[in-house]
């Protein structure tokens, strides 16, 4: 079957040059019916272009979601330990006022270079979408981003918990002025985590620990002596974070400990 332009076929019959006939002849009648049927055929193709446009738009969207998928995947697998950085690599920056992008970021590289495989006819209200895709993606990022700080500041806050603990189990448990030196110490660390939740975690955890940290100084130190001091009502100030439970469990540590001591000097 033979293919009519669309430029022809839409302008039904020119006869700007041609002879004319009058419709009421078989021959202008015929003539009129060539016209309707061309200008039939041309809005159908037009029908069908547009359906296959659209088709075309969305497959290539969906390549454009690929690539955005895999380039947050890499992002994030690239981003440094706190995830600095990352939402604004990849989404860039953009005036809450105007709307307008004032930082680009990896995503306007990519939809940048899809836009012209978009058809024509489509191309208009796929670019409107940029916005909206943005705003999707930038959630993402951003709350990726948050995780990984959140994990960073634990993380980091793990490790200088075990340090400060480590010097209280090692120190002078009579010391108490150093005791309180570090646990300050370890307070100012939790009060500058971004994580409210977090942070109020830290502090209930941290007064526990340095407690048990100063219990255990006790025992290595004195057994006999921490074992009086454990029991003793009111206790020691500093073991106050203790819980019953836990206050119980050093005095039986710290019995057995004695018990080891004085079996050991008697068989010396």
């Amino acid at each position: 079957m033979a293919t009519i332009p669309l430029q022809l076929a839409q302008r039904r019959l020119d006869t700007g040059s041609v002879v004319s006939y009058p419709d009421s002849s078989p021959v202008g009648a015929a003539m009129q019916g060539l016209g309707d049927e061309l200008s039939a055929v041309a809005e159908r193709f037009r029908q069908q272009k547009q359906q296959q446009d659209a088709f075309d738009a969305e497959v290539i969207g969906r390549e454009l979601n690929r690539q955005i998928a895999e380039a947050e995947k890499e992002a994030i697998q690239n981003a440094p330990a706190d995830g600095r950085g990352l939402h604004d690599a990849m989404y860039g920056q953009v005036d809450p006022h105007s709307n307008g992008v004032v930082k680009p970021g990896l995503f306007d590289t990519l939809f940048e270079g899809i836009v012209p495989k978009i058809p024509e006819s489509q191309r208009a209200n796929f670019i409107r979408q940029r916005e909206a895709l943005r705003r999707s993606g930038s959630a993402r990022m951003a709350a990726q981003q948050y995780a990984r700080r959140q994990d960073y500041e634990q993380a980091e806050w793990s490790k200088a918990q075990a340090a400060e603990l480590n010097a209280i189990a090692q120190s002078n448990p009579d010391d108490t002025a150093t005791f309180e030196a570090i646990r300050q110490s370890g307070f100012d660390f939790i009060a500058k985590m971004g994580n409210p939740v977090a942070r109020q975690l830290a502090e209930t955890g941290w007064r526990s620990n340095t407690a048990k940290a100063l219990a255990q100084s006790m025992i290595a130190n004195d057994p006999k002596r921490a074992a009086e001091m454990l029991g003793a009502a009111p206790a020691d100030a500093r073991l106050a974070d203790l819980t019953p439970d836990e206050r119980q469990a050093f005095i039986r540590q710290a019995g057995a400990a004695a018990r080891a001591a004085d079996g050991r000097a008697t068989s010396d």
